[in-house]
């Protein structure tokens, strides 16, 4: 074989090692970046599933705040507030306090409303 074959015979070997060695270290670095990224943000998810379970429960259709912040330690308020918007959740007024339900239980939580308004008047 002449010297230009044997060149480019070369080259080609090279490139080929060369990208293959680059695809499993670019492998290898993006498998450690989404593992990363899931322990970064591990915690947010498990508040947010907690928070959801708890705007979930049969009995109650609202929350205060109060008493969705108890159990979340780690986070400030603000991130708290962030954590129920992104699960769906609604804010609302009663009384000066701050509660929150699931936009997806809104017509159970009218109709509780409803119900209690008629218990009520029936009493009345």
């Amino acid at each position: 074989m002449s010297a230009p074959l044997w060149a480019l015979l070369g080259v080609v070997i090279g490139g080929l090692i060369s990208g293959v060695m680059n695809y499993a270290l670019q492998t290898k670095r993006f498998k450690h970046d989404i593992n990363m990224f899931k322990l970064k943000n591990q915690s947010a998810e498990v508040v947010k599933s907690l928070l959801t379970e708890m705007l979930s429960h049969s009995s109650f259709t609202d929350r205060s705040f109060d008493a969705l912040r108890r159990p979340i330690v780690g986070y400030d308020d603000n991130d708290v507030r962030k954590f129920l918007h992104e699960v769906g959740a609604k804010k609302i007024d009663r009384d000066g306090e701050e509660w929150w339900y699931l936009l997806s239980r809104h017509d159970e939580r009218v109709a509780m409303l409803r119900a209690r308004k008629a218990k009520k008047a029936a009493k009345s």
